[in-house]
């Protein structure tokens, strides 16, 4: 992310809380269909490229069981100025939510499992 040419690097790190909702969560569980997530992950990526003027973003999703404080997703975006940087990294983890294949599992405290929408 760092170039000479970006005055701003902006990043989000979703992390694993211990509630969702109103119920209180121990964990998280990610499954991705990893071919088509990164398939969707460049795809956001070149759709924000074309609505916000920045010089280079990533985006880094993990699978697996996670802790709580734990980070689930890593967005970052570098752009000359502050504001496309804010925006771009915004509508980025936007569209992941909306459209890549990861499903999110939260554990509840009592060990039982519920599959988030």
């Amino acid at each position: 992310m760092r170039t000479p040419r970006a005055g701003a690097i902006v990043t989000f790190l979703g992390t694993v809380r211990d509630h969702s909702e109103d119920v209180q969560v121990s964990e998280l569980v990610y499954e991705a269909y990893e071919e088509m997530a990164i398939k969707s992950f460049r795809e956001i990526l070149d759709d924000a490229r074309s609505r916000f003027h920045f010089v280079d973003a990533a985006v880094v999703h993990r699978t697996g069981r996670l802790k709580l404080t734990e980070d689930s997703v890593m967005i970052a975006v570098s752009a000359v100025h502050r504001k496309e940087a804010f925006r771009a990294c915004e509508y980025i983890i936007d569209r992941i939510k909306e459209i890549s294949p990861i499903w999110k599992r939260d554990v509840l405290a009592d060990g039982t499992e519920k599959w988030r929408d």
